[in-house]
């Protein structure tokens, strides 16, 4: 007859579990991973390649849309702004010779100040951009 341990020890079956996780970030998995992607589906680890290199592509793609975008909006901004300046002191001018001298006044020194503002107001903001991505130690 067995004792009363072994037959607590035939009872309890004894497992092991391991359980592991692999994580990627990106569209390519790494190199072992990828390799067994052609055991599951044809040319599995060409086909990933070839959907990250287009997935590039389309990025550069936008992103070069997007800079020339906002070259032209620039460009559009600066001659819309120096058109209105020139209406607003060309208007100015005009009401100085029509003998409306503070009228005339004020509007030059507006088509003359806002644009001076302006250019202040965006070399303190690129200094402060500037400052904030490359701090001084």
């Amino acid at each position: 007859m067995a004792s009363r341990e072994e037959r607590i020890a035939r009872r309890v079956e004894q497992k092991i579990v391991r359980a592991t996780m692999q994580a990627f970030s990106g569209p390519i998995p790494p190199p072992a991973m990828l390799a067994e992607y052609n055991n599951v589906v044809p040319d599995g680890a060409e086909r990933i390649m070839r959907m990250a290199e287009k997935q590039q592509e389309h990025r550069h793609v936008l992103e070069h849309k997007v800079v020339h975008s906002n070259a032209f909006d620039q460009r559009l901004g600066l001659i819309l702004g120096f058109l209105v300046m020139m209406g607003v002191a060309g208007a100015g001018a005009w009401c100085v010779s029509l003998g409306k001298d503070l009228t005339g006044a004020s509007a030059l020194v507006a088509a003359i100040g806002g644009p001076v503002s302006a250019f202040i107001y965006g070399r303190k903001r690129q200094e402060v951009e500037r400052n904030d991505k490359n701090p001084k130690s």
